[in-house]
């Protein structure tokens, strides 16, 4: 084993005596913004869902971790276990301390092998000579009670023609019963990709079968596929990813970076897809990863965060969270996605209201909230502090708009807009998770969906409407971790 200590360079092995208990208690100053039902990280920053898999009794959820500050310092997977999303087990995390993960475990997926969890993992690395970055792939093996039993490299060094920026595998298996694991890539000449690689069983030296491609995806100026994801839904193909660099737009692909889903027909190597989409058109989602070895459903979590965001929580060394975990859906070829049955199988409190003008709702800022917009406008506030914040929703019968211009926001947050839209016809039901600084909204059932977070401290319960609405509000169930 190997301490790393070397600046942000730092892994839990070295950490002092009480370090980790002064930084809890800054967190524990956050009074206004910390989750009660996301799952979110102990200290420091939390980034990719990793590992997502269900080993027949239970799901492991692992997630990008750095310990020590809220910035993206060496990366841990922080492991835990869950049977019903709402009640978490620690579980043994994976920390870097080997040469092949020198300065950090970056992002992957698993893979249930006999009863054994294959997780595959990228080991972010720098050559003392020059600080080039060299990426291993690796492998690590837990049982299914969570504990690690050995770790080792597959491939080191990306394969020719391809950058540094070579990562994030995701295994699943071949149609003839075949280990395959996708990764996110870049090629040489800064364009990319994602490259799909072999192996008969865990011992075996992993073969590049070759890249993936998707003759129908636009892919001018982007220069990385990150958190690849391969799988199938209800007998057709879906490719999930997020392109860096593809081009913003007024409606969709906003943000700096995007999650992009394509469904169709792999055909080998190509993938025809029949429909090309984003996957969630609010503020902040990012890296999303399905959940392996689930038989009757597609469960897939994100990253409520995005790369280069900084954020008001920073300063109690905390940042991010995760979604709530989203049932996938195909209908006519688009995804459609809401929370898991868990999720409202664990709805409290329930009421419906009259919203006329203004109403003040206790604990609306820990609410479920849903009503009917029969596809007419409305214009609906949010909150309000003594500064006069509040986050507005408003729709125009073809577009609905968030806007958090009238929230606290960090430099990062105002450079990449303070509204986000979704182009949506016939709108009908609107679903809202409020948590205290996310909220995640679901339309139509699932057909759209837009996430972000938003900050006003000290905030009033209340609030506002241009028209009469009915409101079924509800508590969910503030999880729980041993």
């Amino acid at each position: 084993m190997i301490i790393f200590n070397n600046g942000k360079y730092k892994s839990l092995h070295a950490a002092t005596q009480g370090e980790l208990d002064a930084l809890e208690s800054a967190v524990k100053k956050d009074q206004d913004f910390r989750p009660h039902f996301h799952l979110t990280t102990p200290t420091g920053l939390l980034n990719d869902p990793n590992g997502l898999i269900f080993d027949g009794e239970k799901f492991h959820v692992f997630y990008q971790w750095f310990p020590f500050d809220a910035i993206h310092g060496m990366k841990h997977w922080k492991h835990y276990t869950t049977k019903d999303f709402i009640h978490y087990e620690s579980a043994q995390d994976l920390i870097p301390d080997e040469h092949f993960e020198s300065h950090g475990c970056y992002s992957g997926g698993a893979l249930l092998v006999e009863d054994k969890i294959a997780c595959f993992y990228t080991g972010n690395t720098r050559r003392a000579s020059d600080n080039q970055r060299i990426p291993f792939q690796n492998l690590a093996i837990f049982d299914k009670a969570g504990q690690l039993i050995s770790k080792r490299p597959l491939l080191e060094n990306a394969p020719t023609g391809y950058s540094e920026h070579f990562r994030d595998p995701k295994p699943y298996y071949s149609k003839d019963g075949k280990i395959r694991f996708v990764c996110g890539a870049q090629r040489e000449n800064f364009t990319g990709t994602a490259v799909i690689f072999e192996m008969a069983n865990l011992n075996d030296t992993p073969r590049i079968i070759g890249e993936l491609a998707i003759p129908a995806f636009d892919n001018h100026g982007v220069f990385m596929w990150e958190c690849p994801d391969l799988l199938n839904i209800g007998g057709k193909d879906v490719f999930i990813w997020s392109p860096q660099g593809k081009q913003r737009e007024a409606h969709q692909f906003q943000n700096n970076y995007h999650a992009t889903y394509a469904v169709g027909e792999l055909d080998h190597q190509t993938f025809n897809a029949e429909q090309i989409a984003e996957l969630d058109q609010g503020f902040d989602f990012y890296a999303p990863q399905t959940i392996a070895n689930v038989a009757d459903r597609t469960i897939l979590l994100a990253w409520i965060g995005l790369p280069d965001l900084t954020y008001p929580t920073d300063e109690f060394k905390w940042h991010s969270m995760l979604t709530l975990p989203r049932e996938l859906r195909l209908v006519q070829n688009k995804l459609y996605q809401q929370p898991v049955q868990e999720i409202y199988q664990n709805l409290t409190a329930l009421q419906t209201i009259q919203l006329e003008e203004q109403v003040e709702i206790a604990h609306l800022d820990t609410s479920y909230i849903k009503f009917n917009a029969n596809n007419a406008a409305f214009h609906l506030a949010f909150f309000h502090n003594e500064q006069g914040e509040k986050l507005t929703l408003s729709y125009d019968g073809k577009l609905l708009y968030l806007d958090r211009s009238h929230t606290a926001q960090t430099v990062w947050m105002q450079k990449f807009g303070r509204q986000r839209y979704c182009e949506i016809e016939n709108l009908e039901q609107v679903e809202i998770f409020f948590d205290r600084s996310v909220c995640e909204i679901f339309l139509n059932g699932g057909e759209k969906a837009m996430t972000s977070r938003f900050f006003i401290r000290q905030r009033k319960n209340i609030v506002k409407t241009d028209r009469t609405l009915q409101l079924e509000i509800a508590q969910p169930k503030a999880i729980e971790i041993k």
